[in-house]
């Protein structure tokens, strides 16, 4: 036989093997799945709180002592303010979320409605204390457990309607098993509502107003309240919400999201001098186990597309881990999930720092999880670095992909002696997706949106930018302002943190967090240097200006901006990240972002947009280009699509096409066009892409008094203006101004 022959033989043979092998392994989760599901329905989900273990460790936040909470006021009074707010609303049961307003989310309430698409109220209810009213609402192998738990709330308390989307109005059904919960399914109707609200990010904010109330700082309730209400919530979410049933079990990335700040609320709370008592805690570590079991059964990973949701996973998992007591089972969640984070900081972050979904905002959620997580490592207690460091000599229950292999222990940066798991690599990579946020960042301290918003966050504690908004989420920064994010990255790494500043105060929480003091070295940016590397030169320049100048008419356009004056380009500082392909050049006067690379996600585009060649920018403080957002993914598939088409966004436009294949699903770009970068420098930008069919490139001119874009096709094709639709400008999920 021919060897070509041969070798194709093989490739095909192989080819076979490895679909057989992800056949075989889909019907092992599969049926995995439907055993779990026969399970839960023939006995109770919850892992029954009186045979919980010992309850979880508390002392990562006993920093937040008398002396902590009173460097407040001397550094923002505006973070008391923030504090006292969120808390109360909190008691108050409000919540403005994803575009709802501000909103008491309780049972029979009537919904705004979602661009004219309202669900009737479910009839309102009167919540008994012995539990009688949960009859019916949860199924029957879990309500004796549930009526159990809700005889603990305190006397008074109203229950809030979990399964609820509170803007269309639609409710799912908390006796529905996890992975029957329908998605997408009715119009209007957003899965992400009652998601964002489950992930309980609100808590720890309850928890910090104990600690201002036990300091009789002016304007807030007496400490107990809040106490109260943080323990009510938990126990009425514990009791509505049986593990695996309703909405709020239906996507693991939140389940793991709420299980770090679970356990951050109570470790506040119990460093505010709280006593919380044997029955609630004894639920509370129940929850914590049946949290982290759901999600290592139901990790949202995949060969080549798995994305922010695994990491979320794994972050949630460590954080279970570094709180429960070690035994053989949390023992291998600790050393999986340390194992998995340091993978998936390969896998979805480039040596850039760029996060590889090809959104800048996304960037910021898994860049805040890797945060979180490299910082949960640095804090582990020497008996948990014992299992890592000799995993072999553990008992560790058997995971899919664990490979129980020594972790070494790497100096922390900053930190004198210390040491963690975390390698020098991942350290450095995580100190530059820092420094691709700050260069993403516009004068008005907003990022670009290049890509999806969804205004995820992992957890938001004291997160600069909500002083900055007014605590108001409808205002621009509170979305769009990742400045905490730079400030926590940098002060972890070892930046001198003095304390002043509403960024300074998180940072400085993030870093003792990680059981490391307040006193870090001055920290070097090095790294730096390595995202202003220029691409092509000269003489690709005048190469494609020529080109531009042959091209048949119909074939090009040009789009100028004037600036108020001359000397534009003096001073232009550029930096390049080709991992996710964003370019930006930014002086005292200027600020341009190009968009020229990858799809992301492995080339899936879950949340990329038709952007290619795509631009923002900012001229002596005057907008003249500006990506519109995202505004909503399932609630209108007619406006996810068009806020993510290139007509969308101030790209090359061929009238009458686009360039993405926007009928294959509403988080699915497979087959689009790449962008190329063919220049990169003091003249400006050149890029080209194929998704027309035939080359469409880009030329941005920086000159003395004025920016010039020229558009060029080949193939015969016809180019048109490149203004975008004018779509209201949507500045976080759910969200539009004007």
């Amino acid at each position: 036989m021919p060897l070509a022959k041969m070798g194709n033989s093989a490739r095909y043979l192989q080819g076979m093997l490895t679909l057989a092998q992800r056949i075989r392994g889909r019907m092992r989760r599969e049926m995995s799945h439907r055993v779990e599901q026969l399970t839960y329905r023939l006995g109770a989900s919850f892992d029954l709180a009186e045979n919980a273990r010992e309850a979880c460790f508390s002392g990562r936040f006993s920093f937040m002592d008398g002396r902590f909470m009173a460097l407040f006021p001397t550094c923002d009074p505006r973070l008391e303010f923030l504090v006292l707010q969120q808390a109360d609303a909190a008691v108050r049961h409000a919540f403005d979320l994803l575009g709802s307003g501000p909103t008491v989310v309780a049972h029979g309430i009537d919904c705004q409605g979602f661009e004219g698409v309202r669900y009737p109220a479910p009839l309102p209810l009167q919540a008994d204390g012995l539990g009688h009213w949960l009859s019916g609402r949860i199924n029957r192998t879990n309500l004796k457990e549930s009526q159990r738990i809700w005889r603990l709330v305190g006397e008074g308390y109203s229950p809030i309607d979990w399964q609820r989307d509170f803007i269309s109005g639609y409710r799912w059904d908390e006796r529905t098993w996890h992975r029957d919960i329908p998605l997408g399914h009715l119009p209007g109707v957003d899965i992400k509502v009652p998601w964002e609200l489950a992930r309980l990010q609100h808590l720890p904010a309850l928890a910090l107003a104990c600690h201002f109330a036990r300091q009789h700082m002016p304007g807030f309730k007496e400490a107990l309240i809040y106490e109260q209400e943080l323990r009510n919530q938990i126990l009425d979410f514990i009791a509505n919400n049986p593990p695996g049933f309703g909405v709020n079990w239906s996507c693991a990335m939140d389940v793991a999201i709420r299980c770090a700040n679970l356990l951050v609320a109570r470790d506040i709370l119990i460093a505010s001098g709280a006593s919380l008592d044997e029955g609630f805690e004894s639920c509370f570590a129940a929850s914590i186990y049946a949290h982290a079991r759901h999600v290592i059964k139901n990790l949202e990973w995949s060969p080549m597309y798995r994305g922010n949701h695994y990491l979320a996973n794994i972050v949630g998992l460590l954080f279970a881990a570094a709180y429960l007591p070690g035994d053989e089972e949390v023992n291998s969640w600790l050393v999986f999930a340390t194992q998995e984070l340091l993978a998936e900081v390969q896998y979805q972050f480039h040596e850039d720092g760029s996060n590889f979904e090809a959104s800048v905002c996304y960037h910021r959620l898994s860049a805040e999880m890797v945060l979180w997580g490299c910082a949960v490592l640095t804090g582990l207690s020497q008996s948990q670095r014992a299992v890592l460091a000799q995993p072999e000599h553990s008992r560790l229950r058997p995971l899919p992909r664990l490979r129980p292999t020594a972790f070494e222990m790497h100096p922390v940066p900053g930190s004198g002696d210390r040491t963690s798991p975390v390698p020098p690599w991942c350290w450095a990579r995580l100190g530059r997706m820092a420094d691709f946020t700050e260069a993403l960042t516009r004068p008005d301290g907003a990022v670009v949106q290049f890509g999806d918003n969804d205004s995820g966050r992992f957890i938001t504690l004291l997160s600069g930018e909500q002083v900055r908004a007014g605590n108001d989420p409808s205002n621009p920064l509170w979305s769009l302002d990742h400045a905490a994010l730079v400030a926590d990255i940098r002060t972890l790494l070892g930046a001198r943190t003095n304390l002043q500043g509403v960024d300074n105060v998180r940072a400085f929480t993030v870093r003792r967090f990680a059981g490391l003091d307040d006193c870090g070295t001055a920290h070097s940016r090095t790294h730096k240097d390595e995202a202003q590397r220029l691409v092509g030169d000269d003489g690709v320049w005048q190469k494609h200006l020529r080109n531009f100048e042959q091209t048949p008419p119909q074939s090009r356009w040009t789009t100028r901006f004037a600036a108020a004056s001359s000397g534009l380009r003096n001073d232009v500082q550029c930096a390049a990240f080709s991992g996710m392909g964003c370019y930006v050049w930014r002086s005292d006067r200027l600020f341009l972002a190009v968009r020229c690379g990858e799809i992301g996600v492995a080339g899936l585009g879950a949340h990329a947009h038709g952007d290619q060649l795509a631009i923002e920018l900012v001229i002596d403080g005057i907008n003249h280009v500006r990506d519109p957002g995202t505004y909503v993914y399932t609630p209108s598939p007619q406006q996810r699509n068009a806020y993510r088409s290139a007509h969308a966004h101030h790209v090359p436009h061929v009238k009458g096409r686009e360039p993405v294949d926007l009928t294959l699903g509403l988080f699915d770009l497979r087959g689009s066009a790449t962008g190329e970068c063919l220049y990169v420098g003091p003249r400006g930008f050149i890029g080209r892409h194929k998704g027309y069919g035939a080359w469409v490139v880009r030329m941005v001119a920086l000159e003395d008094d004025h920016i010039n874009l020229h558009d060029m096709a080949e193939g015969g094709l016809t180019l048109s203006s490149s203004d975008p639709a004018p779509l209201p400008f949507s500045q976080g999920y759910g969200r539009v101004l004007g």
